[in-house]
C-alpha cells in the first residue's frame, strides 16, 4: 500500500516511464519489421541489418515475444550472412569481368570490402546497399552495388580526371604561383612553409581547365591536388628550374583533422598525409 502522496507520484512516474520505454521499443521494432513485408524486401541487406540491430536492443518480454525474438534474430542473421557472401562474390566477379587489365584490380580489404581499380578505390557498404569511389581518401561518387553501375561511374570519373588534369611541368608553374599568392596574402617571406590546404582557393582561380570542372569552384578539388602532387613526384619534378618543392609530413595528432591535411597516394594502398608545403631554392 502506497501511503503518501509523494510516494504515489513517484510510483506513477516510474510506471509511466517503464511503459513509455517499452512502447517506444515496440514502435522501433514495428517500424523496422514492417519494411520486411515481401520476398523482395527480404533481399535488402540494409533492411535486414536495421531489423537485427533493433531486435537485439529491444526488450519484448512485456509483449510476450521474447522467444520469437531470439529465433527471428538468428534467422535474419543467417539470411544476411548468405546475402552478403553472394553480393561479395557477385561484386568482385562483375568488376573483374569489366576490368580490361587484371593488374589494375586488387582487393585491398575483405571486411569491409575495399577494391582498388587503378587509379581509384571502391569502398563498399553492404549494410547501406551502396559503394563509393574515392581517390586519396576523398569521396568522389556514391553508387549502388551493381557492378555495371559501379564501372560506368569509374569510367566517367576517369574521364573527369583526364579532362581536369594538367601536365606536371605546367602544374609545377601553377603550384608555385599559387604558393606565392598565399605568401603575399599572409605577408611572409619566400621559402616559408604554408598549410597545404591554403593552396586550394588560389589554385581554383588560376587552374587552366575550368571548362572540364564545369564551373570555377571556391577551392580546387582536394583529390585533384593530391593526384597532381603524386604525378609530380612520379615525373621527377619535385626539383625544377632551380627550386625544390618540399612537402611537410603530417604526424601524430595533425592527421586527426583530415580537413587540414592532404593524403597523397603512392601505389594502390600506400601513401602519406601532408600538412605543409614550401618552395626553396635548390
Amino acid at each position: 500500500m502506497i501511503e503518501s502522496e509523494a510516494d504515489l507520484l513517484v510510483a506513477l512516474q516510474g510506471v509511466s516511464k517503464s511503459v513509455s520505454k517499452a512502447l517506444a521499443s515496440g514502435k522501433a521494432v514495428v517500424k523496422a519489421l514492417e519494411k520486411l513485408d515481401s520476398p523482395k524486401t527480404l533481399e535488402r541487406q540494409d533492411y535486414l541489418d536495421d531489423a537485427i540491430s533493433v531486435l537485439k536492443t529491444a526488450d519484448l518480454k512485456s509483449f510476450g515475444c521474447d522467444a520469437q525474438q531470439k529465433e527471428i534474430i538468428r534467422s535474419l542473421e543467417d539470411r544476411l550472412h548468405k546475402l552478403r557472401v553472394t553480393a561479395h562474390q557477385t561484386l568482385i566477379v562483375g568488376i573483374g569481368n569489366a576490368v580490361q587489365n587484371p593488374a589494375h584490380l586488387r582487393v585491398i580489404c575483405d571486411n569491409p570490402l575495399v577494391i582498388y581499380v587503378h587509379p581509384l578505390t571502391l569502398e563498399v557498404q553492404f549494410n547501406q546497399m551502396k559503394s563509393t569511389w574515392t581517390y586519396a581518401h576523398e569521396p568522389l561518387q556514391t553508387v549502388s552495388l551493381d557492378p555495371g553501375e559501379i564501372m560506368d561511374a569509374h569510367k566517367m570519373l576517369l574521364e573527369t580526371f583526364r579532362a581536369s588534369r594538367v601536365d606536371s611541368q605546367h602544374f609545377w608553374e601553377i603550384l608555385k604561383m599559387a604558393y606565392e599568392m598565399v605568401l603575399i596574402k599572409k605577408s611572409i617571406p619566400a621559402g616559408s612553409s604554408i598549410d597545404i590546404v591554403e593552396l586550394l582557393p588560389p589554385l581554383a582561380w588560376i587552374w587552366p581547365n575550368q571548362v572540364a570542372m564545369k564551373k570555377t569552384p571556391a577551392s580546387l578539388p582536394r583529390y585533384l591536388l593530391a593526384y597532381q602532387l603524386q604525378k609530380l613526384r612520379t615525373d621527377g619534378l619535385l626539383s625544377h628550374k632551380g627550386w625544390r618543392l618540399e612537402l611537410g609530413t603530417a604526424t601524430g595528432g595533425s592527421t586527426r583533422q583530415k580537413s587540414n591535411v592532404l593524403f597523397v597516394p603512392m601505389g594502390h594502398s600506400e601513401g602519406q598525409y601532408y600538412l605543409s608545403l614550401c618552395f626553396k631554392q635548390a
